[in-house]
């Protein structure tokens, strides 16, 4: 990869793992979430488990090895919010998953090759 290849994977990688990182820590501390996720009909404590993968995540963007299953794992998260948002007429929110989402991709191809992956044995 070029340098310049390299510097906006890591600009990519900064940015979300700010994004996310943000997300997930707000679904602690503000009390808006605990009624958004009861208003589309998540079980109680489901956005403390959404902000957990989020920050958890978010962090291991940061890791060159941890970076490519870090941003498949948002990927899936960023799937069931487009539908969570579909569903509920919030489409106006569908574009920025839908960047990230892209976003999130790029990362995960930029860094596959570094990407450390369990070992399955047979």
């Amino acid at each position: 990869m070029h340098k310049l290849g390299r510097v906006a994977l890591w600009v990519c990688q900064a940015a979300l793992a700010l994004m996310f990182l943000g997300a997930g820590g707000a679904k602690f501390v503000r009390p808006m979430w605990q009624r958004m996720f009861e208003r589309w009909g998540y079980p109680d404590h489901f956005y403390l488990i959404v902000g957990a993968v989020e920050v958890a995540a978010g962090l291991a963007l940061l890791v060159p090895r941890l970076a490519s299953p870090a941003s498949l794992v948002l990927i899936v998260i960023m799937i069931g919010a487009g539908a969570t948002h579909a569903m509920h007429g919030e489409q106006q929110r569908l574009p920025q998953i839908l960047v990230m989402s892209l976003l999130l991709g790029a990362v995960a191809y930029g860094r596959w090759s570094q990407a450390r992956w369990p070992k399955i044995r047979r």
